[in-house]
Order: C-alpha cells, then structure tokens, then sequence
C-alpha cells in the first residue's frame, strides 16, 4: 500500500513549490523525483503512467509541482537567472525530502524545460546520490542540456519524437558515442510525444514509451 503526502517548500518570499510524496508504508530502497514541463504537469498522461511504472517496482514517488508560469518575479529574470531559479527549487524540495528518508538511490524523471534543472544536476552532482535519469522530450537544442546527456556517466534513457522542436538528428545520432545513453525517437510525435490527428497511434506511442521506461528502470534500480 502507498500513502499520499501533500506538502510544499518556501524557498523565499517568491518561491513555495507543492509537492505530492508517494510513499510504500514497507521501506522501499528507490524514489523517483519527476519534474514536469511549463505547461505539462504531474496529472499529464506521460508522468502518471511513469509514476504507475515506479511504483508496481517498487519505487517511491515524488511530484515537484513548481509552476513558473504564473510566477511574475520568474518570468521577469533572464534565461540563466530562471535556470538557476528552477534549480534551486528542485533542490529545496529534494533536500526537504531527503532528510526525512534513507533512500539507496534516487532516480529523475524529467519533461521538456524539466530537463534544464536535471541537466545542472548531472553535471554539479549536487543534491542526489546513485542516480538514473529519464529524460523526455530534453531541450537538445539547449547546449546544456546537450552536453550533460552526451558526456554523462549516469544511466540515462532519452525519450523523443522526430516532430518535436527540439528535435535535432545529428544531436540525437552523437548520443550513441555514449553506451550509458539509451536513445527513443517516437516517429511522427511532437513535443507532447502524441501523434497529432491520431488518437489511437498516440496511445500506441504511450504504451511503447512505458514499455520502454520500464525496461530501463529493471535493468537500473536498486534491489
């Protein structure tokens, strides 16, 4: 049986991040951090059959439930100031989290501008220990975010459609220079990782995309 935590972290007068911790009444060795997107929350289809995934393998969940888009001071900063401010909001919560817990391993799910915070994690090595990521639909186009999956030394599965914005081929091809890189490109899904117009072949796609979320977490959680 798993229990629900509904809590936040005040970072500072600007800055209070929601937070749901799903959490084994039996000692699980693992949780899960997810970070959604912008506009693409917790709630959305792709976290809510990843946390299913996470959790019938018996890994505790945590939804970091920030939303930047109401945040007026946020959207006031320039594009290094937001990175900076969404990272530090991950790790608060985290490290609220964390305290409470002795988790073996931690593991990152994260979407879209999700990936910006995940990227400067698994490159300072800051806040979590013996991880794994999941990376959906990355912001490759980013340079920082290009540069952690492609010179990473942590399991990483990176998870794409060719229709995506982001989408970058030759960027995407270079991933294979690194065997810790696992590499979906869902064909003819955009940025939502849905086939437009299809209903049926995005739930194909769905399903494709957990069969393959959940290969990577057998093969690298804990216990």
């Amino acid at each position: 049986m798993y229990q629900f935590f509904e809590n936040e972290v005040v970072r500072n007068e600007y800055s209070t991040i929601p937070y749901t911790w799903i959490r084994s009444e039996q000692r699980n060795k693992s949780i899960c951090f997810m970070l959604p997107g912008l506009g693409y929350t917790t709630q959305r289809p792709l976290f809510h059959y990843a946390t299913g995934v996470c959790l019938n393998n018996n890994i505790d969940v945590l939804h970091i439930n920030y939303n930047f888009v109401k945040n007026e001071q946020f959207r006031k900063l320039t594009n290094p100031e937001q990175d900076q401010w969404m990272f530090d909001d991950v790790k608060a919560v985290v490290d609220a989290v964390l305290k409470e817990s002795s988790y073996e391993q931690c593991l990152l799910v994260s979407k879209s501008i999700g990936t910006v915070p995940m990227a400067m994690e698994w490159t300072q090595r800051d806040f979590l220990r013996n991880t794994v990521g999941i990376w959906l639909t990355p912001l490759i186009k980013e340079d920082r975010v290009y540069e952690a999956l492609l010179k990473t030394d942590l399991p990483s599965l990176c998870v794409i459609g060719d229709e995506d914005h982001h989408f970058v081929e030759e960027r995407l091809a270079s991933f294979e220079n690194n065997p810790l890189v696992s590499t979906v490109v869902i064909q003819k899904a955009d940025h939502g990782l849905e086939v437009q117009g299809n209903t049926s072949v995005s739930i194909e796609a769905m399903k494709e995309i957990m069969e393959q979320v959940e290969v990577f977490i057998k093969k690298n959680k804990v216990g």
